[in-house]
């Protein structure tokens, strides 16, 4: 009987975006069609009273936007495919490879006294800069809340590993996440082992490592003992390779179009958090203001701004909730506004303090000041960014902003008048590509890193970019000498 003809099409590349928001898909045909299906996290959890994810959920989330593909027509046997996970998540798994404990999230800052510890043995010259929500300093602080877990852990790794391990069997230590989080030595991406033996943590726990862009293993079929959804993901999937995987804001870099030797350009993200990266050479000096991650041969900067977006929700929570699913007609309110009437909204934790008089604004002006006050810290941040490369200041000249935010024509115009004081003659640009990807910059940078074995330039192909909308000259000289009064 001759096969019923479909609309299937063919997935050559496939990226996965797991946030603390959702999960995201994003695949592409080698004729250049794309697609995106997405859905709310599951399993956000605590442990220990801190944020954490259940590992179990991990699978029925892929499991589910994979058949919203498949249901549209697309099929995955022989793509290419590659995760970008939250940054700092951490998976504990005992011999039987089963999760020990939920993984625990970059939100999970309690190793302070972990962090002081490493930092006193000098283990900052050798992994560089260590925060409380890096793996390293989190995985003695759970051996210290709970003494018999060390005697079972048998591997740690990231989140994007164990999903990369759950599907080909293979186990591994993807670069680009492991040394955001402390685990290898800076200069030459091995184990930091003599790190992890002063710590009195075992570096046989930790999988080979494997650079960011490789291949880990192919998907087969096999009789599994995981659970139905990983039988039937790995049934879609049979014959996928996958990639080594990438921290969520290395992906948002790629996907943005960011070269590995693109030291002129600074990206920031005005998303759930708002982040300001910059890439630079191995070699540079810096001032170590910034977390350093891997950016494939070079070195990626971070700037973060914990709350951005969800600054912005919890405005239009308390002040336009009617607007809650009609964010572009806010957007047009804030553009209409007088911006010599523009306010700072102090933040700190959370919370907002408006300004006296915020009762007698009109909601445009309120969504103009709100929108100007996240730029203005995001702006702030790129003002250190600029310098945190000694010497290095003046050769930033192109600025990149992605994003929910930047979306907003206003939040545009704010950020081209901030640049222009940061750098007069600054290149400020957003995305121009189109489609469903347009702005799942970390699911397109997963993609775009499925395809760096076939492609490594790939990146530079496919994220067209435009100029951001600019103010006009009298509202430029306005915003600039507002921005310029805060400390701009």
């Amino acid at each position: 009987m001759a096969r019923k003809k479909t609309n299937e099409k063919l997935v050559a590349w496939a990226g996965f975006d797991l946030s603390t928001t959702g999960l995201g898909l994003g695949v592409r045909s080698l004729d250049g069609t794309e697609a995106y299906a997405h859905l709310k996290v599951r399993g956000a959890t605590k442990w220990q009273g801190e944020p954490a994810f259940e590992l179990p959920q991990v699978p029925g989330m892929i499991l589910t936007v994979l058949k919203k593909m498949q249901r549209d027509g697309w099929r995955f046997e022989k793509s290419s495919i590659s995760f970008a996970v939250r940054q700092h998540d951490m998976v504990l798994l005992d011999k039987a490879g089963e999760p020990l404990i939920p993984a625990l999230s970059w939100q999970c800052n309690a190793a302070s006294r972990e962090v002081e510890l490493l930092r006193s043995q000098g283990a900052e010259a050798v992994v560089g800069r260590i925060e409380e929500r890096f793996i390293l300093p989190k995985l003695m602080w759970a051996l210290r809340k709970t003494p018999a877990l060390k005697s079972r852990v048998a591997q740690v790794m990231t989140t994007g590993d164990w999903i990369a391990y759950c599907l080909t069997g293979v186990s591994r230590l993807s670069t680009s996440d492991a040394i955001s989080n402390g685990l290898l030595i800076q200069a030459n991406k091995k184990l930091a082992a003599d790190v992890m033996n002063k710590a009195k943590l075992k570096a046989a726990w930790f999988p080979q490592v494997l650079q960011s862009g490789r291949v880990v293993g192919t998907i087969k079929r096999q009789a599994a003992e995981d659970g139905e959804s990983w039988s039937a993901i790995r049934e879609i999937l049979s014959g996928a390779k996958v990639v080594a995987g990438l921290g969520d804001n290395h992906a948002t870099g790629v996907g943005c179009g960011l070269g590995e030797r693109d030291y002129q350009t600074v990206v920031v993200s005005a998303g759930t958090s708002g982040t300001v990266n910059r890439v630079c050479a191995a070699k540079d000096k810096l001032q170590g203001n910034a977390a350093c991650f891997e950016y494939y041969r070079s070195r990626l900067l971070l700037m973060m701004l914990a709350d951005c977006c969800k600054w912005y929700d919890r405005f239009v929570a308390r002040h336009a909730s009617k607007y809650k699913d009609r964010l572009d007609e806010l957007n047009s309110l804030g553009l209409k506004a007088d911006v010599t009437r523009l306010r700072r909204v102090l933040h700190d934790g959370g919370k907002e303090t408006y300004p006296p008089n915020w009762d007698k604004f009109s909601l445009g002006e309120k969504v103009a000041s709100t929108q100007f006050s996240i730029m203005l810290e995001l702006l702030l941040l790129m003002k250190s960014m600029q310098h945190e490369v000694e010497c290095g200041q003046d050769a930033v000249t192109r600025f990149v902003l992605t994003g929910g935010l930047s979306q907003s024509e206003f939040f545009q115009r704010v950020f081209t008048a901030g640049a222009k004081v940061l750098q007069p003659k600054a290149k400020v640009l957003v995305s121009a590509r189109k489609g469903p990807l347009r702005y799942q910059t970390a699911a397109y940078g997963a993609l775009l890193n499925a395809m760096r074995p076939a492609d490594p330039n790939a990146a530079d192909k496919l994220c067209a970019s435009r100029s951001c909308s600019a103010p006009k000259a009298g509202d430029l000289a306005a915003i600039q000498y507002l921005l310029r009064s805060y400390g701009l």
